[in-house]
């Protein structure tokens, strides 16, 4: 017997990374699922050009008639003031946008056979709307499973016990997480979590938010994070491991740097990429530069200009390397390695030639590397970053340190030195060695969880058949 029709509403946060992960998602659902349709309601982040130019085009390529979008208008950057940083504008944004979704669920409520609104980690402001409509709301919760758990371990210790989780930075001991194998130690806590603004207007009531729901659906699977995944109270909604889900890239151009990349000997060459929001000062890009052409390995690097509104903006692009880099560092390194600005990071590490990857520890990023097999050596900058980073360290064994409490946007933050640098690249090349051996197991791993009768297809069906059971 055919199951009945019905739609989700996806409501992704308006950052590449977050849209790429909901589409991806989508157009799995609608690939193995024939009864499920999507629309993903599509916000444009004010003054993000390369993410806006990369949602377009995801959204222009899709060919599954199945997965629809609902576009809204643009909002010019210069409409918003007051905000400090890009997750103050983002919840600003969000705010923009309610009215437009109320509306879009007002319709659709009696048009469409609505089974549940799918809202981002970062959107879960938006749940108060859907719940208007009755409509069980999931959290797609686009990090791994155990920040989740750190972020529902300190929201209970604030709402149930009292404690002021910020001081927690300046405790004396490493502190006990369940989602963590390892105790975790203070300064390796990310800002959102220790400054007092952002864990109580941003952090905490996502947190909140995410024990409401009628599940949360994370970017993992079983065999990566089974210890996270098996941490969680039993005030816990059912959590659903699907990943790894990676975000599709536009097809990449044959550019110079890319078949430069194909004459190069297997795993000889080590990546540099910092992500979307990802760049240093100048002194501290002159500390990797030496510490890159020391080491002798052959590199590309993604290097990008600090915005100039600091945490507020988004980094740009370089008219000319030369201006931060060494004196006649691009000519001693011609033959050996290219820096460029942004990069199709997926494509880059797709390439044999690539056998490291020097990594700010994104999620997206980090499933990306492990999909393909290629080591990591961590240095987060922002977000959650740092726990990613002593996570996959300490309790993982998949990453080489370079370091792990590196707070981009630090008034206090020293430089890496060079030797440090260095000495992370050299580890992380080597042809033999723990980190290498766990990666290239994992990522038969990862590969496999998505298989029929794998452990992230049996919870994807598992999801599914719980839409079916609102519906």
């Amino acid at each position: 017997m055919p199951m009945e029709k019905v739609e989700l509403v996806f409501i992704p946060a308006p950052l590449m990374g977050h849209i790429g992960q909901a589409i991806e998602l989508a157009n799995k659902m609608t690939t193995q699922f024939n009864h499920l349709s999507v629309t993903i309601l599509i916000m444009k982040f004010p003054g993000d050009s390369i993410g806006t130019k990369y949602t377009n085009s995801l959204a222009s390529s899709t060919l599954d008639n199945r997965v629809n979008f609902i576009h809204f208008p643009p909002l010019p950057l210069d409409s918003f003031t007051g905000y400090k940083s890009i997750g103050e504008l983002r919840n600003m944004v969000l705010d923009r946008h309610k009215p437009l979704v109320r509306d879009i669920f007002s319709t659709r409520s009696t048009t469409h056979r609505l089974a549940a609104c799918i809202v981002s980690m970062l959107c879960t402001s938006i749940m108060d709307v859907v719940n208007e409509f009755g409509l069980p709301t999931y959290v797609f919760f686009a990090s791994n499973a155990a920040y989740l758990g750190a972020m529902l371990h300190f929201q209970l210790l604030q709402d149930k016990y009292g404690e002021d989780v910020c001081e927690l930075a300046n405790s004396d001991s490493k502190l006990a997480i369940p989602s963590y194998v390892n105790p975790i130690p203070p300064n390796v806590l990310p800002f959102p979590i220790t400054d007092r603004y952002t864990w109580r207007t941003r952090i905490l009531p996502a947190a909140q938010k995410c024990r409401e729901a009628k599940g949360i659906i994370v970017n993992t699977f079983s065999e990566l994070e089974h210890h996270a995944l098996c941490s969680y109270d039993d005030k816990t909604p059912p959590v659903y491991a699907i990943g790894p889900i990676l975000k599709p890239e536009p097809p990449a151009k044959n550019n110079e740097t890319l078949q430069w990349l194909k004459d190069q000997p297997k795993s000889s060459v080590v990546l540099l990429c910092f992500g979307s929001r990802g760049s240093f000062s100048v002194n501290q890009v002159r500390e990797i530069a030496t510490a890159v052409e020391r080491s002798g390995y052959r590199f590309i690097w993604s290097l990008r200009r600090p915005s100039t509104d600091g945490p507020k903006g988004f980094p740009c692009e370089y008219t000319d390397f030369s201006e931060v880099l060494p004196d006649g560092f691009l000519e001693r390194t011609a033959k050996t390695g290219k820096v460029i600005g942004w990069i199709p990071q997926q494509v880059v590490l797709s390439n044999t030639a690539i056998g490291g990857f020097v990594t700010h520890c994104g999620w997206n990023s980090v499933l990306e590397s492990l999909w393909h097999g290629v080591p990591l050596a961590t240095w987060p900058l922002y977000a959650e970053q740092q726990l990613d980073a002593y996570q996959l360290v300490k309790d993982l064994g998949l990453a080489v340190e370079i370091t792990l409490d590196y707070k981009y946007g630090n008034n206090d933050q020293k430089l890496v030195p060079t030797e440090d640098i260095e000495n992370g690249i050299r580890r992380l090349m080597e042809n033999h060695n723990n980190v290498r051996t766990n990666v290239s197991l994992m990522k038969n791993k990862s590969r496999m969880a998505l298989e029929q009768g794998g452990s992230s297809f049996a919870s994807l069906r598992s999801l599914v058949d719980d839409f079916s059971l609102i519906s």
